[in-house]
């Protein structure tokens, strides 16, 4: 199968619909409040793993590796709001990982950091595949699906079942929400000016 079968073919291309959507509502997190983030996020996130699933097995074309589009700044930012957003939840305990035997099978992590993890691949993705360049397009699937198989995959995995638990356990996010309203008065000045030192930071 040439690359424009594949990059083109309907897995793909609605992989990479989830992908942009997900980025999406990542990128513009800070407009909403826990409760909604924490309902969107446990119904995206089974989505995106299932088209990851589907995407089809391709070989690079280029030799070199694929341009990075998401710098360290666009990635602590995001990280930074949510957990803003989530607060004290933010952590979570996570089992079945490699690095298990350290803790007795069990250690906590970071949500925010995961889902920063995951956004940094898709978007990158994302910027790759709508360049238009079918070699391009198809390497960023090669990479893609590779990452998914080796490093992200098993992250979004954990992140479903830490979502559930914050969707089911009845947790009061309104306290989440004043705390965060609270905050962002206190230091909205301070932040304004922080972003703006920062070249005004966006996740566009």
């Amino acid at each position: 199968m040439d690359t424009k079968s594949i990059v083109y073919s309907r897995n793909v291309v609605e992989f990479a619909t989830v992908a942009k959507e997900f980025c999406s509502f990542l990128e513009n997190c800070n407009q909403l409040n826990p409760k909604i983030f924490v309902s969107t996020t446990s119904k995206l996130l089974p989505l995106l793993y299932y088209k990851a699933t589907l995407l089809p097995k391709t070989e690079p074309v280029y030799d070199e590796g694929n341009e990075q589009f998401v710098s360290e700044l666009d990635y602590r930012l995001l990280e930074s709001r949510i957990e803003d957003i989530l607060g004290p939840h933010n952590d979570f305990l996570e089992i079945h990982d490699k690095r298990a035997d350290e803790n007795d099978g069990q250690f906590t992590v970071s949500i925010a950091e995961y889902l920063a993890d995951i956004y940094q691949d898709l978007k990158n993705f994302t910027m790759r595949y709508h360049v238009g360049n079918t070699d391009v397009m198809n390497d960023a699937v090669w990479e893609c699906r590779e990452n998914f198989g080796e490093f992200w995959g098993i992250r979004l995995v954990n992140l479903i079942r830490a979502f559930h638990i914050l969707e089911f356990s009845n947790i009061e996010f309104e306290n989440i929400e004043q705390n965060n309203k609270k905050d962002k008065k206190d230091n909205s000045n301070w932040l304004f000016s922080d972003e703006q030192n920062e070249n005004d930071l966006s996740l566009d």
